[in-house]
């Protein structure tokens, strides 16, 4: 039936520049694609699988993988939307349950609610072919390609037509498990579903180990402390831990000020370090592995308890697991210890899994895809992937400038040629160097220095918007 529904559509005459956008995903990131899409005067609707919008916000729900003592890693100040700031009566540092309610009043104050269609699980995003499949196409190789449009298959609806599609339905959907030789005996269990000390499984009593050294390590390992018999967090690496405030003050806020103000990268290092060691100590100070990395060139970890944990000795620290046997773990430096219960807090694989990795020019070996500015298909105009970032700051600004483009991208396609075919050949010039060199590792695929990028983004809203007008 639902073959039979595609096959129809593909055969009725073409008109996707009279229709809506389709937004799959009511998280922070479609949210804003939403809002900007609409405020372009771009009819859009969105799609969401839950019951109701904030995606890995809305605690509790299948889309999320918070746990109960969540708050963001960076302050409000840089992660709030460029035009919705947050409560100023908020800590520096929200909740999550705050952010949920800031996402509602953001979807509530721009009107988006009556454009979200809740509980509507894609399965299938497909490009709408032409009638004539085998008509030459004419368009020429050095002009933006528009497209036919998208066919978008949800559970339990017929398939729909849309002018364009804004995927924003984030990339920590497939976790990632390292190949570690052996079998364990014990409960094994990845971050994405720990909730609490108690949920899914009490640790009471238990001798916990936490394989990963970014963000939900450290905060799930910290999350433990005093309720595990025994808490021990395993790194592959040392690793550069920054407080949340420095000197009284977000430790974001602090390093852009030094951003702003210009100051070259080894003056922004030299000052941080110094201020990270008269603040929490840096990790040689703790008898911890030295890092083998410069500050920054890994994704920054945010945390102001953990050293004082590894005094109290409320969490110990291992090496690189080498073998499971049984109830024990073998460590690569020959230690040997029995665990009840390991977390992996090791990271996602990057895929979309609702469309065909060649139309987001990836493939089925290599899922992760190749955007311009992990944002827009170097060629089509009618596609883009809100969201696909892993900046060093706050994330939600950054996506609200993204879709700022989609948006201006989706109203050039229908009315200024001109600024369609600028953006176009913004697309196809060579990526700059990145402005930090990040280790070579799957956990930076997606890692952008939020900085740089966001002069990227603002510096093509500009040249859009004086196309669009001349236009």
């Amino acid at each position: 039936m639902l073959a039979t529904t595609i096959e129809t559509l593909h055969s009725m005459p073409n008109d996707s520049a009279s229709r809506p956008w389709c937004v799959i995903g009511a998280g922070p990131s479609g949210l804003t694609a939403l809002k900007n899409l609409l405020a372009a005067g771009i009819e859009a609707e969105c799609l969401e699988r839950e019951d109701d919008l904030g995606g890995n916000w809305y605690f509790g729900s299948p889309a999320s993988s918070v746990f109960a003592s969540t708050r963001l890693i960076s302050s409000k100040s840089m992660t709030a939307y460029t035009d919705f700031p947050m409560p100023r009566e908020w800590p520096a540092y929200p909740h999550h349950q705050q952010c949920l309610d800031y996402l509602r009043s953001y979807a509530r104050h721009f009107n988006l609610l009556s454009q979200i269609r809740p509980r509507m699980a894609v399965q299938r995003i497909e490009r709408m072919e032409p009638a004539d499949a085998a008509a030459p196409d004419t368009r020429s190789a050095i002009q933006p390609q528009a497209g036919q449009g998208w066919v978008v298959s949800v559970l339990g609806h017929a398939p729909k037509h849309y002018a364009g599609v804004v995927i924003a339905t984030g990339h920590n959907h497939q976790p990632l498990f390292p190949t570690i030789p052996g079998t364990f005996s014990g409960s094994l269990l990845h971050a994405c579903n720990y909730k609490s000390p108690t949920q899914p499984l009490d640790v009471a009593g238990k001798r916990v180990l936490v394989i990963g050294g970014g963000n939900s390590a450290c905060d799930i390992a910290v999350d433990l402390a005093g309720h595990a018999s025994q808490t021990v967090l395993s790194t592959r690496r040392g690793y550069f831990i920054v407080p949340r405030f420095l000197s009284g003050r977000p430790s974001d806020l602090r390093a852009e000020r030094m951003l702003t103000l210009g100051f070259p990268l080894w003056l922004r290092r030299l000052v941080s370090l110094r201020a990270i060691d008269r603040t929490i100590g840096l990790p040689h100070r703790h008898g911890l592995q030295k890092p083998d990395h410069k500050l920054w060139e890994t994704h920054p970890v945010v945390n102001g308890q953990l050293y004082n944990h590894f005094r109290a000795g409320s969490i110990t620290t291992a090496g690189d697991v080498a073998l499971f046997d049984s109830s024990d773990v073998l460590f690569c430096d020959g230690r040997r210890e029995r665990f009840d219960l390991v977390i992996y807090a090791t990271g996602y694989q990057v895929s979309l899994p609702l469309i065909a990795p060649h139309h987001l020019c990836a493939t089925a070996e290599k899922t992760c895809p190749r955007l311009f500015l992990n944002l827009l298909h170097p060629t089509q105009d009618d596609i883009a992937v809100v969201g696909l970032i892993q900046p060093d700051s706050g994330q939600w600004g950054l996506t609200d400038l993204q879709s700022q483009i989609v948006a201006r991208m989706a109203v050039a396609a229908k009315r200024a040629p001109l600024a369609s075919a600028w953006l176009y050949r913004q697309r196809q010039r060579d990526a700059a160097m990145p402005a930090i060199a990040y280790l070579d590792s799957p956990r930076h695929r997606l890692e952008v220095e939020h900085f740089s990028y966001r002069k990227k983004l603002t510096r093509l809203i500009g040249g859009l918007d004086t196309r669009i007008r001349n236009a």
